[in-house]
């Protein structure tokens, strides 16, 4: 009896430890394990819906007392069922049912009907849910603030009975994510954990060495997991557990932008419900790759950002933009051939993800505000080209949309516009700085982008915006003198046409000879007739340096002196010269002025 329990007791000692402890006997990152556990999963051979009946479709949640859950078939365009339910949680699908918490039961519902299959009473708080087609998976919390305990239990999609538990964890569960056949159980932040979906096995353990793991996102063939910083493809080369060293991808996300992120954050509990997180979201696809980083399928992702959508290319760069009408997009999936948006009445868009045409638009036929949606529509793509919305026309109609909470999105939308070419593009830059209403800070980016673009094709734009001058009886002031004159001598050194020059040429002296002209716009004016002249400027500029060189106000202003002299003596020929000697030489002449003609006479 004393020999049975002294191998009872060795063997215990020498029981494998569990998956969710810090110290296990699971190796992490071992590539071998990795490998079984994918060879487990069960792909489809293309992407598809994951239902069992592969039908796209979308499950909405309306607003009101009780929820209302609203099944859509996304291809036949109608709803297929409405039924009303206490749901407190986002709804997840797999196989032939969807899940939500509905007051404090988790209820499984026919995908088909609407009708309930099962309920369970949740022990502990709730963290998350998800299903496939054999099982519903649940993670739970339990016991007290000091000595919580998680458990991830797995429940038969048929009858709701419990199929298996695994051990319970010595720290924190994020809520688990399903994907054929297997369970991915993201662990305190820096491990996922791989489950066999039919028994509770563990089967693979991943660490993230160089980044945090809070995110899993699961399409039909492919699973990403993550962080805010990016997402790794659930691949072979995930055993590294380096960004390097696996197929990592990261979009670039502008600073306006700075809401968005991969996913659902599986730890937050909020967010086990839907959110304002879930409308501001980077939406992508990938296509595999055997070495380097991530490859986004088309070389674009996008980015969903409450009322709006940006597509990008790889280099960060804007190549289509939508705006949503009045209301904003409160749910979005990336289905690998399509982008599809729900608004907060129930409009939904389809937009292609690499030319951002709006390939499909239509009404779910909601009676009330729409809270969020689930999609099951992987691969999924509504037939047609549609219609493709300009970019620019796009981008200026976010511009100068009124809706004051986006002022960093408008800013964006101008700096994008900033690095488009043409005339046109000036012309709504400078629609936005005549705007009384637009705000401040975006006059400001305006202003510095119309410096930056240095377009030539603008300078006829930028020569009708000097035609207004101050008129007291009138009442009329020049719109945006200072910009346009900073933006016309941005063209320096580029191939402007000879015609365009003579009137911009005019049209800026115009506003050097106005005695209304503030001094820092005399020099900006200044400096744009230097840029653009060459060498047709000089007299006036010069009459403009005899007429004010002894003024008691211009005469003794540093950057005026500066400006002045600068722009005559930078194409000076003999007459110019002789002016500023002349100048120099006068008495009457301000100080400060005949230094800084002296100084540059005496480097010739």
């Amino acid at each position: 009896m004393k020999r049975l329990l002294i191998a009872a007791f060795v063997l215990a000692a020498c029981a494998p430890k569990g998956m969710y402890t810090l110290t296990t006997e699971h190796k992490d990152n071992d590539r071998g394990a990795l490998a079984g556990a994918l060879a487990k999963r069960k792909l489809p051979e293309q992407p598809t819906p994951m239902n069992s009946a592969r039908q796209p479709r979308a499950f909405v949640l309306e607003k009101g007392a009780p929820m209302t859950i609203v099944a859509y078939d996304l291809e036949g365009g109608s709803v297929m069922w409405k039924v009303d339910a206490d749901v407190q949680s986002r709804i997840w699908t797999g196989g032939d049912i969807l899940l939500a918490l509905e007051t404090k039961q988790l209820v499984a519902r026919d995908q088909k009907t609407g009708s309930i299959k099962w309920k369970l009473g949740i022990k502990g708080q709730f963290v998350g849910a998800s299903a496939d087609k054999d099982r519903a998976y649940v993670v739970t919390r339990e016991g007290s603030d000091q000595k919580p305990t998680w458990y991830l239990t797995a429940y038969d999609s048929s009858s709701g009975k419990q199929a298996w538990q695994a051990d319970p964890a010595e720290g924190q569960l994020g809520a688990p994510v399903a994907h054929a056949g297997l369970v991915y159980s993201p662990f305190l932040t820096q491990w996922l954990i791989v489950v066999d979906g039919k028994n509770g096995a563990p089967l693979a353990r991943l660490r993230g060495i160089d980044e945090q793991i809070s995110v899993v996102r699961a399409t039909s063939r492919t699973a990403y997991y993550g962080s805010k910083h990016g997402v790794f493809a659930l691949d072979i080369r995930a055993a590294t557990g380096k960004r390097s060293d696996a197929t990592y991808g990261q979009a670039k996300i502008p600073p306006q932008l700075d809401r968005t992120s991969y996913g659902v954050d599986l730890y937050d509990t909020v967010q086990s419900t839907y959110t304002a997180a879930d409308r501001a979201r980077v939406l992508w696809s990938s296509v595999p790759t055997d070495d380097g980083p991530m490859k986004f399928t088309g070389d674009t992702y996008a980015v969903h950002y409450f009322r709006y959508m940006f597509g990008f290319n790889l280099a960060g760069d804007i190549v289509w933009a939508y705006q949503n009408p009045r209301v904003e997009l409160v749910a979005s999936e990336h289905t690998g051939n399509a982008i599809i948006g729900l608004s907060s009445n129930g409009d939904l868009v389809t937009i292609d993800p690499k030319t951002g045409a709006v390939t499909a638009t239509r009404q779910i036929g909601t009676q009330a505000q729409v809270l969020g949606a689930t999609f099951d529509a992987d691969g999924w793509a509504p037939s047609g080209q549609g219609s493709k919305v300009e970019t620019v026309t796009a981008l200026v109609s976010i511009a100068r949309d009124r809706d004051a909470r986006f002022d960093k999105v408008k800013e964006l939308a101008v700096n994008a516009l900033a690095k488009l070419p043409g005339a046109d593009v000036t012309r709504e830059l400078l629609a936005v700085l005549s705007d009384k209403r637009a705000p401040a800070k975006l006059k400001d980016s305006v202003v510095e982008m119309l410096s930056v673009r240095k377009d030539p094709a603008a300078l006829p734009v930028l020569t009708a915006q000097l035609a207004v001058h101050y008129d007291y009886l009138a009442k009329t002031e020049p719109e945006s003198l200072l910009p346009v004159a900073k933006a016309i001598a941005a063209l320096r050194g580029t191939q402007l046409d000879p015609s365009h020059v003579a009137p911009a040429l005019m049209a800026l002296q115009g506003h050097l000879d106005d005695p209304a002209t503030q001094v820092v716009e005399l020099v900006a004016v200044i400096n744009a007739m230097s840029a653009i002249g060459g060498g047709a400027e000089r007299a006036a500029l010069s009459s403009h340096l005899l007429l004010y060189h002894a003024d008691d106000d211009l005469g003794a202003d540093a950057s005026w002196e500066a400006a002045i002299v600068g722009a005559v003596a930078s194409s000076a020929g003999p007459l110019e010269r002789e002016v500023m000697r002349h100048v120099a030489g006068d008495p009457r002449t301000k100080q400060g002025l005949v230094d800084a003609i002296k100084e540059t006479l005496a480097k010739e």
